[in-house]
């Protein structure tokens, strides 16, 4: 049985008691096909960390190739979309994928709990710079060293510099707008 992290609290509840519904299509998202593509490549057979989920499109992607996904977001919505909360879809899209673990909290206040160490840190939440640059961080504290972080919508100036900044060097390559740094992080 997979359990849920809910907000405000330590309380866990059966997955299956929230949602209902299969999924049949990938969820609304921004991961293009050539980006869902490349994060396969990165993650199969690999443990992730996944930091922003929003509708799960990029979790169902890491899911169907990963040994094991740790999704983390808060799911109170992104600003720039009205700010609409996206947990109820979220859940409705992940529903049944038994390698995924779904925490809902704010990276900050979870992530530097985390006593494991991950192949592949998928970055995909606040778009500023200071966000990203402070998700790169607690991010490359679980790689193993030799792993992998990639971020998403590298096309933005603000992911960009955040990125840049944390990891002091350029990209090994972009993938559309999946900017991959690869080993010796």
């Amino acid at each position: 049985m997979r359990l849920l992290w809910i907000r405000g609290g330590a309380r866990l509840v059966p997955v299956d008691a929230v949602v209902t519904g299969p999924r049949t299509t990938l969820p609304d998202g921004w991961l293009s096909p050539v980006e869902a593509d490349e994060l396969q490549r990165l993650a199969t057979d690999k443990t992730v960390l996944e930091l922003g989920a929003w509708k799960g499109r990029s979790t169902v992607v890491l899911s169907e190739v990963a040994t094991y996904v740790v999704s983390v977001d808060r799911h109170q919505g992104i600003p720039e979309r009205e700010g609409v909360e996206s947990l109820p879809d979220y859940l409705a899209n992940v529903r049944g994928l038994d390698n995924v673990a779904i925490v809902i909290a704010q990276f900050d206040r979870i992530v530097p709990l985390f006593d494991s160490f991950f192949n592949l840190c998928f970055i995909d939440g606040s778009h500023d710079e200071q966000s990203v640059y402070q998700d790169a961080m607690m991010a490359m504290e679980h790689t193993d060293g030799y792993g992998t972080v990639a971020f998403h919508d590298w096309d933005m100036e603000s992911v960009r510099k955040g990125g840049l900044r944390a990891m002091s060097k350029s990209p090994n390559r972009v993938v559309d707008s999946l900017a991959v740094f690869e080993g010796n992080l």
